[in-house]
């Protein structure tokens, strides 16, 4: 029996492992559809396929610990296919994000290069570029902190995506604007009755 209970943690704890894993590597590819990185995490992914064809090798006699083996390997499957279908967009080149990049680096060509424009138009476009770029990262930052905080609550994280959360975040700023008439709204992500939720307060107001 205690043989069986000592198998049994090492079990959980590669679980948790190969969950912890699967985390990173979804943030790591938000990342890289968002542009922010440049290299798609392949290594990441093939190493938590790995760890999941390990778990075949191995039956899994626990039944709590193979119903969330059968949980895991689901939700991989589920993110390949979102992976998926996003990289062939990518390599169509109809990708949102390629988009969003192919304007912003138009936007950040060099003055020299753009004759027909006068400077002061060009540096409005660079300015308004770095601005998007910094408003960007923001955004990035509250919704990798937001799937942080559900995780460790044990709440869902599969069918939350980047552009869902960044657009509902965008209309709190243009309703917390016109209500309070202030400058920014800032965000925190905070945890309560078990739940992570995303707070919006506004900033200079007064």
């Amino acid at each position: 029996m205690a043989r069986i209970e000592k198998a049994d943690r090492g079990l959980s704890v590669e679980l948790d492992e190969v969950e912890q894993k699967m985390f990173v590597l979804k943030i790591d590819y938000e990342k890289y559809f968002s542009g922010l990185e440049r290299i798609e995490p392949l290594r990441a992914r093939d190493e938590v396929r790995r760890l999941m064809r390990d778990f075949q090798d191995e039956p899994i006699t626990n039944s709590v610990q193979r119903f969330r083996y059968q949980t895991l390997k689901a939700r991989f499957q589920s993110q390949e296919l979102y992976w998926q279908r996003n990289l062939v967009l990518m390599e169509r080149g109809t990708h949102p994000k390629m988009r969003f990049r192919a304007d912003a680096k138009a936007k950040a060509v060099p003055s020299e290069l753009i004759p027909d424009l006068p400077a002061e138009q060009i540096e409005v476009l660079r300015q308004r570029h770095e601005a998007q770029e910094r408003e960007e990262r923001a955004y990035k930052l509250v919704f990798d902190r937001y799937l942080e905080a559900r995780t460790k609550c044990g709440q869902g994280t599969d069918n939350i995506s980047f552009d869902a959360v960044r657009e509902a975040l965008k209309k709190q700023v243009r309703q917390i604007k016109s209500t309070y008439q202030c400058e920014g709204v800032k965000f925190r992500v905070v945890v309560e009755d078990g739940k992570a939720k995303v707070k919006a307060l506004p900033q200079g107001t007064g």
